[in-house]
């Protein structure tokens, strides 16, 4: 990091503030990459959060009256890697630079085994304020001075800046190990250099001066001269409310889009079981038809595809297609089965259309709500826990396709999401059961999305889709969820309707696809096969948690 005097003077105020966290333990680090607000909460008795904006969406520094209310996860690079390195240790040096802020962490033991040899190190000196520990030197940087805003010249021994391969020109200080003073050693720990700007950056480098992490990852403008605030604690309140604003902003519109579609995929749902309802007049077609096959299947010739049948209720004739491999009469027992099927899935799809109208009405009033909503998180809090209720997914809660904090978008934003073969459902106890969408995607879910130890069911005997319950390797499927599956494997098959279906049931390593064979066509080994009494309640209770593909 380059020196800019001119404005490292301007940071007197914030490094005398930051002077005081010198031997105070750092309790929590964490981020608002989105926004680029970085922030770092130290304690020695009295809690102190120091915040960094490094862009897009808010820049500056400061002391922050609390913790960002929205930031990243525990999983966001940038805050696992500053919780392994930082969280836990002692500040034992910081600095006001005029192009950044430095802060160097370690052990607690090392702060007191070097609190003697700072002493007598010369330029380096413990933390002034009693009370507070000691502070050990990583090479190069000193704790933070009592008189703000001024630095001697360059220790001897540090290194000139050298660029890490591939991470673009902002250079990754790296430090000699020549600088320590002899017996002093170096601190197990990190050293977290802060660039706040409108294009800043983080960087996280471990005690060798070896870079661990830079944020944003593809690098940041050249380096400029920062101005800092002569009130830092009015500066810190401006930059968290500032930031959190910006976040709530960008939460409140990924709600609306996770509502709106919610809205779509239950109109779609709706659209669907008005289909299947309709298809209730056709009952009656269905039954004469297998009457009349059934009472002139003598007469049709072996291997036919089709059959003239003569209709004695109007005196014409009904045209019938027939399967050339199956008798007559099978045919017509598969008609009356059909029809039997609608009969009995009536109640059961009146049930859930107006299931799914209940819904459509709660997720349009949700989705007035949001509108009117203030872009706070006490506001979206709740409307965000209703969507979750109406079935909306954290995945696409959490807003994915918003710029990043390089202030580009995030690679594949706007694009609609790619299509899955597969609708998830959720059994009672939580766990995924996926269904094949059609022939076609019934292969790609078994061939391409399933494991070789996911339990893959199949009503028994009849066309329908094929069923995957995912499960952890060497898992054994519990008992409820098995029956959860083999009565969505039954529902969504020819058999849909009956009181009692077989299914089958095999780990999907024993299932195999033969070259050649026609879309949804398999072959399976070591088949189990249960009976499931299909219970309306469960099937309606299931179809509820489906999650649109």
């Amino acid at each position: 990091m380059e020196d800019h005097p001119g404005s490292a003077a301007q940071g007197g105020a914030l490094a005398e503030a930051l002077a005081r966290c010198v031997g105070a333990r750092i309790d929590a680090a964490h981020a608002n990459p989105a926004t680029g607000l970085v922030a770092l909460a130290v304690y020695d008795g009295t809690r102190r959060v120091l915040g960094a904006g490094i862009g897009p969406r808010v820049s500056g520094a400061g002391i922050l009256p609390r913790l960002p209310r929205l930031r990243a996860g525990a999983s966001h690079p940038l805050v696992a890697a500053m919780r392994a390195h930082l969280v836990g240790r002692r500040v034992l040096a910081i600095e006001v630079r005029g192009d950044g802020i430095v802060v160097v962490a370690g052990d607690g033991d090392a702060v007191a085994e070097a609190a003697p040899r700072l002493e007598a190190a010369p330029g380096l000196r413990p933390a002034a304020e009693p009370g507070l520990g000691s502070a050990q030197s990583e090479p190069g940087l000193r704790p933070a001075q009592s008189e703000p805003g001024l630095r001697p010249a360059a220790e001897p021994g540090l290194s000139p800046a050298e660029s890490e391969p591939g991470l673009g020109s902002a250079a990754a200080p790296r430090l000699s190990p020549a600088a320590a003073e002899p017996g002093l050693g170096s601190s197990p720990g990190a050293r977290l250099e802060l660039i706040p700007g409108r294009r800043g950056e983080a960087r996280l480098l471990d005690a060798a001066g070896n870079l661990i992490l830079r944020w944003p990852p593809h690098g940041s403008a050249p380096p400029a001269a920062i101005a800092y605030p002569a009130d830092p604690l009015a500066a810190g309140a401006a930059l968290v409310e500032a930031s959190d604003d910006a976040a709530a902003g960008q939460e409140k519109a990924a709600l609306a889009r996770a509502v709106k579609a919610r809205r779509a995929a239950l109109e779609r749902r709706a659209e669907a079981v008005r289909g299947d309802l309709g298809r209730l007049g056709s009952v009656a077609r269905l039954q004469k038809t297998g009457q009349l096959l059934l009472a002139q299947g003598a007469r049709v010739p072996r291997g036919a595809a089709k059959a003239l049948l003569d209709d004695w209720e109007t005196g014409g004739s009904i045209e019938v297609a027939l399967d050339p491999a199956r008798p007559a009469k099978a045919q017509a027992e598969t008609l009356f089965a059909k029809a039997r099927r609608y009969q009995r899935g009536e109640a059961v799809m009146r049930a859930r259309l107006a299931e799914t109208e209940r819904a459509l009405s709660a997720i349009a009033a949700l989705e007035a709500d949001v509108a009117a909503a203030e872009a706070r998180p006490e506001a979206l809090d709740p409307l965000a826990q209703r969507a979750r209720s109406l079935g909306v997914s954290r995945a696409e809660l959490a807003g994915a396709g918003e710029p990043g904090p390089s202030g580009a978008r995030v690679p594949g934003a706007g694009r609609p999401a790619p299509r899955r073969p597969f609708h998830a459902y959720r059994s009672a106890s939580g766990a995924a059961i996926l269904v094949g969408r059609g022939a076609e995607d019934n292969d790609a879910l078994t061939t391409k999305h399933a494991r070789p130890h996911d339990l893959w069911l199949h009503a028994k005997g009849v066309t329908g889709s094929h069923v995957v319950v995912p499960l952890a390797k060497g898992a054994s499927c519990p008992a409820d969820v098995l029956v959860d599956a083999a009565t969505l494997a039954a529902h969504f098959s020819d058999a849909r309707g009956e009181a009692v279906c077989e299914v089958s049931y095999v780990q999907r390593r024993y299932v195999r696809k033969p070259r050649g064979a026609a879309p949804g066509a398999v072959v399976f080994d070591r088949e189990k096969v249960i009976a499931v009494r299909i219970e309306g309640d469960r099937l309606s209770r299931l179809l509820a948690t489906k999650e649109e593909g």
